[in-house]
């Protein structure tokens, strides 16, 4: 043949275009050939071949994620560029040009199934030396994803293929080329050091190959994407720290909490000159930590040479706060080099932020500062698809801070603290673990999966002062309590105003319940929409802002990170890291004066609630909170509860000890265990991974959820209308209908999905299950109401 095409060509009205206008295969003359750098292929230049490109692109996201000058550079982008070069070699053989041709024909119906065309390449590149084999895994899975090796080594790997190695050699595609040893040192890497580098590997081509092939068939959107420009981390850290002069330092503060922030602030400036690996940034609740840490990463980023941040939360409730904190600082930049900087990825991202710009961007996070959950960061380097796994290369080479780091569950540490490894080891990134405890992840005696301390340098040079000089609460533990000992409690105790934190939404909405009539009460859980819990958050704010009473009972959702502050705080039976959360609630700017203007205490209390106790199903809150009460209580006076000596007491049994009851903290194996899916020691190891089952089993929540979509409010109630009008004729619904009920869409568990069927309807495809006659089923206070709850006479009446 004479001519080998990779993708035909549409114009506006979707006709195809002559041959003479498709997408070249390869282009024999190119400066990618020889590991240069062609300027056809950087341009993304229609008339260069598609494995040019490809390669092209390929080489370059692989050397990036590999320090300038060196060795492991040179070596990631060979990688990159031949698996480039030969991911589509099945595209040369004729069946599939023909394939390609008669797809093409508008007169053609004779057209059944595909041709594959990635196998060959990952055929081709099994038998090479220096771990072949790992590259079968990135060629073969660059559209399905990465796969199970038995199957593909055992089966895909096998089968005949259509004869593609003398057109492409015709064509002049060098296929005799050695693939170097990759880029990883470590002697204790393991075989899953390896599967990480080849899902990063992986992510490279994954990338390449969908913009190269954007470039050819949407030229504009191509050109719509944000560019990265290199002097972008200066840009931020010298608009940070303008923001924080402007902010903090006009006068100098004289308070003590304010004064405390300053020293961490200080500190973290100070620390980001030190070289690049594990820090420790250890901060109580109230202690400044977010802008702070924020300060250390851009002036580390700037130093070290690193490419972005990435700011990992474990909890959405708060991550919409510090995005909108970043936005903040950055507005002005964002206005000048016109994108914004944020990039918000949540499942709860409010879809009114969303531009072209940002969307792109989300695809394979070509942005400067990411704001993330640990959900979608950590599900990701585990994953195997291709939509997930795109953007991993781009983590390479940043400042990835952990906020909450204790938060992590301890039946995936050991995967989790591996993977980190990984990162920092080898492939250069900084990782900041935040706490407002103390570092739970250093290894000790029982916890031998930990970070060794030597690799981990503390931000604060002494936390015991700074948790010391920032102690604005007094703790006491009231034992068990009913409902009705708990509201006289709170009658005597926190009528000025109190937050009552509890376990379960059941317990929340009773409480609320039987307060509501003696308290201005508001709720806040899970039951509620993502939107209706901003709306009375903002409220509560507000209220809390002008001094007034109000009483707040709130599940977990409230602890971790919300800026809001009560004189009293109330939480039911927990871990102690959850009380320390809790506490973070409380007098948090040290706003409470004693007697002649002293610095005064806030009050929080921990009870054991005998009419809601913790349910069977959450078993990891019930073994922490039988932790406290067991070991902490018993051996720390309560005016201590929160003393590092507490904490250091809970996490040793909570965290440090959990190995037995955790499968070695890797409760599905993926690591570790007699078969783990990233064994070395069988006879071909590496034809044994098994990213698929890592993909599956590696779920930081534990439980399978439905979402039901909640048409609180008019804006929601006209977008399912909107979806129910989609579905009546037939038509599928588009990304921003996704979006914008993300902010109304609720989780509820599988026994409550099945007893509920009848209060929900399904549509598109069962895309959408929205609930039916929201005014009878969703509590205007406390949300979604339980299948067994009686309906409200008053529901209809206006």
């Amino acid at each position: 043949m004479s001519e080998f095409y990779a993708h035909t060509k549409t114009d506006t009205k979707g006709n195809v275009l002559h041959e003479s206008e498709w997408e070249p295969l390869f282009s024999e003359k190119c400066a990618t050939l020889s590991g240069g750098d062609c300027e056809e292929c950087k341009n993304l230049n229609a008339q260069h071949g598609h494995l040019n490109k490809v390669a092209y692109l390929c080489r370059k996201f692989a050397a990036e994620m590999f320090p300038e000058g060196s060795e492991d550079r040179k070596t990631a982008a060979e990688w990159g560029r031949l698996a480039g070069l030969w991911h589509d070699l099945g595209k040369f053989a004729p069946e599939w040009q023909d394939y390609l041709k008669k797809k093409a024909d508008p007169h053609n119906d004779d057209v059944t199934g595909k041709v594959d065309h990635s196998t060959a390449g990952a055929q081709h590149v099994k038998p090479l030396k220096h771990l072949g084999e790992l590259f079968s895994y990135v060629i073969a899975g660059h559209h399905a994803g990465l796969s199970n090796g038995t199957q593909l080594f055992n089966e895909r790997l096998k089968k005949r293929t259509y004869h593609w190695r003398k057109h492409a050699q015709d064509a002049g595609v060098p296929l005799n080329l050695a693939t170097p040893l990759p880029p990883l040192k470590r002697p204790d890497a393991g075989g899953d050091g390896l599967a990480f580098l080849t899902r990063f590997l992986f992510s490279c081509l994954v990338d390449a190959d969908f913009l190269a092939t954007e470039a050819f068939m949407d030229s504009d959107q191509a050109k719509k994407r944000p560019t990265a420009r290199t002097d972008i981390i200066c840009k931020m850290s010298e608009a940070l720290e303008d923001y924080m002069t402007n902010t903090f330092g006009k006068p100098a503060p004289t308070d003590l909490v304010n004064m405390q922030r300053e020293l961490v602030r200080q500190s973290c400036s100070q620390a980001a000159e030190k070289p690049s690996g594990f820090f420790s940034l250890t901060v109580p609740t109230g202690g400044g930590k977010t802008l702070s840490s924020l300060l250390f990463a851009l002036r580390h980023a700037r130093i070290h040479k690193l490419r972005r941040i990435i700011y990992v939360i474990p909890y959405t409730s708060i991550i919409q706060q510090n995005a909108d904190v970043f936005r903040k600082v950055f507005a002005q930049l964002s206005k000048e080099i016109s994108y914004d900087i944020v990039l918000e990825l949540h499942s709860k991202f409010d879809p009114t932020k969303e531009t072209t710009l940002n969307r792109l961007a989300s695809e394979n996070w070509e942005a400067p500062l990411i704001v993330t959950t640990n959900v979608q960061f950590f599900e990701s380097l585990f994953a195997n698809r291709t939509s997930s796994c795109r953007k991993l290369h781009r983590i390479a080479r940043s400042v990835i801070i952990f906020d909450e780091a204790q938060a992590l569950p301890a039946r995936l540490l050991n995967p989790i603290l591996r993977s980190l490894r990984c990162l920092v080891h080898d492939l250069h990134s900084t990782a900041v673990l935040c706490t407002a405890t103390q570092p739970a992840l250093e290894k000790r005696e029982n916890f031998h999966i930990g970070i060794p301390a030597t690799e981990i340098t503390p931000i604060i040079q002494d936390e015991e002062t700074l948790f010391r000089e920032l102690e604005r609460v007094k703790p006491q533990n009231l034992g068990q309590l009913t409902d009705d000992e708990l509201i006289s409690h709170i009658s005597n105790e926190g009528a000025e105003g109190c937050l009552i934190i509890v376990n379960t939404t059941k317990a929340a909405q009773s409480l609320h319940q039987q307060l509501s009539s003696a308290y201005p009460a508001f709720h806040l859980s899970a039951r509620m929409c993502p939107r209706h819990i901003m709306t009375v958050l903002a409220k509560v704010k507000r209220l809390r802002k002008l001094g007034k009473s109000v009483v707040l009972i709130s599940t977990q959702l409230i602890e971790a990170g919300v800026d809001i502050s009560f004189p009293v705080v109330y939480r039911a039976d927990c871990g102690l890291d959850s009380f320390a959360q809790a506490a973070g609630r409380c007098n948090r700017n040290g706003e409470i004066k004693g007697a002649s203007g002293t610095r005064g205490k806030g009050r929080i209390y921990l009870f054991q609630p005998l009419d809601h106790p913790i349910p069977e199903m959450l078993h990891e809150l019930k073994t922490n909170a039988a932790i406290t009460r067991s070991h902490v209580l018993p051996n720390h006076p309560e005016k201590q509860l929160l003393s590092l000596e507490a904490i250091r007491t809970y996490f040793e049994h909570a965290i440090w000890q959990a190995g037995q009851r955790t499968d070695q903290w890797d409760k599905p194996h993926i690591v570790s265990g007699d078969m783990p899916c990233f064994s070395q020691n069988a006879p071909s190891p590496f034809t044994c991974f098994d990213y698929a089952r890592a993909a599956q089993d590696f779920n930081l929540i534990d439980n399978k959820t439905h979402s039901i979509f909640i048409p609180w409010g008019r804006k929601a109630q006209a977008l399912a209308q909107e979806i129910r009008e989609l579905d009546r004729h037939g038509r599928p619904p588009n990304r921003t209908h996704f979006l914008r009920a993300q902010t109304f869409t609720i989780q509820i568990y599988e026994n409550e999905w099945r007893a509920s069927q009848h209060n929900f309807s399904r549509y598109c495809d069962g895309a959408f299950s929205i609930l039916e006659h929201a005014e009878n089923n969703y509590h205007k206070d406390s949300g979604l109401k339980r299948a067994t709850a009686s309906d409200d006479p008053d529901a209809f009446l206006v």
